[in-house]
Parts: structure tokens; sequence; C-alpha cells
């Protein structure tokens, strides 16, 4: 595999909604076994399934160039989307007894989309690094520090967004400090780690 080929594997793996496909399932366990693993499904389906939805219909109709938004004008509406689909995700499982670990999974994604949306309004930041860092630092907090070598996913996504040219080392360094910082902040907040 060349290097052009890893740098786009790992950007479409190291993608949030791919990763949540293995993360919401596990946090839900840890929150309720099979309880909090149905609910992190009902949580995926809303937060995931939607934004989705806006990008694969986007592409069909033109107004998204690709998967991974590259062009920061495309980032404004699909954020607004993504962070309506968070308040929907918040009320839903609110509102249906989730687990309180799962509903705090859905703030965390609400409050980061709500600064991401800021900051995509006048700075492309990583995405990317967003979500990949406040991952690793739920992971930590909820399963202890035996979760720690998920930061080491960190500099490989950071290669792959440079190596494929999206980002510069500041959009990039800024989305792993804010995924990680906002994700303590929530977490902290909401009575975890």
């Amino acid at each position: 595999m060349n290097k052009a080929s890893l740098a786009r594997w790992v950007s479409v793996f190291f993608d949030s909604s791919v990763l949540s496909l293995f993360i919401f399932p596990a946090i839900g366990w840890r929150a309720d076994e099979w309880r909090g693993v149905g609910w992190a499904f009902i949580a995926l389906l809303i937060l995931t399934g939607l934004p989705l939805a806006y990008i694969l219909i986007g592409l069909r109709k033109g107004w998204v160039s690709d998967m991974e938004l590259s062009h920061r004008d495309e980032r404004p509406r699909f954020i607004l989307v993504s962070v309506s689909s968070d308040l929907l995700a918040l009320a839903v499982l609110y509102f249906g007894g989730a687990p309180h670990l799962v509903w705090l999974l859905a703030l965390i994604y609400a409050c980061l989309g709500v600064t991401m949306f800021t900051i995509s309004n006048f700075w492309k930041i990583s995405l990317h690094m967003v979500g990949v860092s406040g991952f690793a630092t739920l992971l930590v907090a909820v399963f202890g520090p035996g979760a720690w070598w998920t930061f080491l996913s960190l500099p490989l996504v950071a290669w792959a967004r440079l190596y494929r040219k999206k980002h510069t080392p500041a959009q990039l360094l800024a989305g792993a400090l804010g995924g990680l910082l906002i994700t303590a902040l929530v977490l902290r907040l909401g009575g975890v780690g």
C-alpha cells in the first residue's frame, strides 16, 4: 500500500462516524450492559445517521463536494444539521430514560458540534482530530488509564490529514486540544472521570 492510499484509509477509518460504530456500543455496555447497548444504537442512529444522510443527499444534489467536506464553506450547514441531530438525540435519550453515560456521550457530541460550528464559520479546524481526541479522552475517563494507548492514534491521523493536504499543523493541534478539553469538561461536569 502506498502512502496516499494509507493516508486515505486512515482518514476514512478515523472519521468520527466510523469510530462511533465501535465506541458507542462499548460505552453503552459499560453504562448498562445490553440495555445500554440498545440506547447506544438509538443514539448512533440519530447522531450519525441524520448527518450522514445529509452528506449523501448533498453529494447527490451537488451541495457537498466529498464525504470529508473539504471546502470550509460546506461545513457550517453540515454542522448545523449535526447539532440539530445532537439536540434531538439528547431529548430522546433523556425523556426515554437512557443511561446517564450514554446521555453524556450525546452531550459531548452537542458541545463539540456547537464549538466546531462556531470555529468553522471563520477557520477550518480539523474535525478528524476533534473526534479522535474526544473519543480517546472519553475512553480513558470511562475505562481507566489502560485506555491511554488510544491517544497514539492522534499522530497517525495528523500525518494522514497533513499528507492529504487537508489541514495545517495549527488546525490539527487546535482540533486535538479542542476535542480533549471539551470532552474532559463535559465528563467532569457530568460526574465522570
